[in-house]
């Protein structure tokens, strides 16, 4: 299995299609090629970290003249905040919040 093919079949888990162009220039980014075979050694882990928020900025559903297409949103966020730990870097999904500490002072 080449890491384009795999890829491919993580994001048809969540009914996402990207383009095989977007992918390589990701991969690229990485020094990995979508044409490489998978190995016990290679990570995709930071391609799905960058790659994620992304496409959770797009719309959850779009439908146009009886053709409809629908993302798992939430399972995409449950993988990054999991690949976030992993990988020992921020969640960029999480929301900032602001905790009253006045009582303190």
């Amino acid at each position: 299995m080449t890491i384009g093919d795999y890829i491919k079949e993580k994001f048809s888990n969540w009914s996402v299609n990207y383009s095989d162009a977007m992918i390589e220039v990701e991969l690229s980014r990485l020094g990995l090629s979508a044409s490489d075979s998978i190995t016990s050694e290679t990570n995709t882990d930071n391609f799905f970290y960058n790659i994620i928020p992304d496409l959770l900025s797009t719309p959850k559903s779009v439908s146009e003249g009886g053709y409809s297409i629908s993302y798992d949103k939430e399972a995409m966020t449950i993988f990054y905040k999991v690949l976030s730990k992993r990988l020992g870097l921020p969640n960029n999904l999480s929301a900032n919040t602001i905790t009253d500490i006045t009582n303190r002072w």
